[in-house]
């Protein structure tokens, strides 16, 4: 059966939650880069940047790992916050190349 066409996104979560975790984030990427991140804009500037980049390069083997667990493109569009469409002309290609490697025990 053939999946109904989705043409909305949903939209990202965000809060107190985010907010706590990038806070902690820009602090301890700050402490390991030695930068004085603590009310300097350009600095809290440069973290985040850094943080949003490296998310960024992570998505599509979040996505390859997602299709390799069966998720569909649909259910990976609506957590990317995305159509189905955009997702699969973003990722499709980079899927089987960037998958997390299946560790044995």
């Amino acid at each position: 059966m053939r999946e109904p066409r989705r043409d909305h996104y949903i939209k990202p979560a965000t809060g107190p939650d985010s907010d706590r975790v990038l806070d902690d984030a820009i602090a301890s990427l700050g402490t390991l880069r030695n930068l004085p991140w603590l009310g300097d804009a350009g600095a809290t500037m440069h973290l985040l940047v850094s943080l949003i980049h490296q998310a960024q390069q992570q998505l599509p083997q979040a996505v390859a790992d997602a299709r390799e667990q069966d998720y569909s493109w649909a259910e990976i569009a609506d957590l990317l916050g995305v159509t189905r469409a955009s997702a699969w002309q973003r990722y499709a290609g980079k899927t089987t190349t960037n998958r997390t490697p299946t560790v044995l025990d």
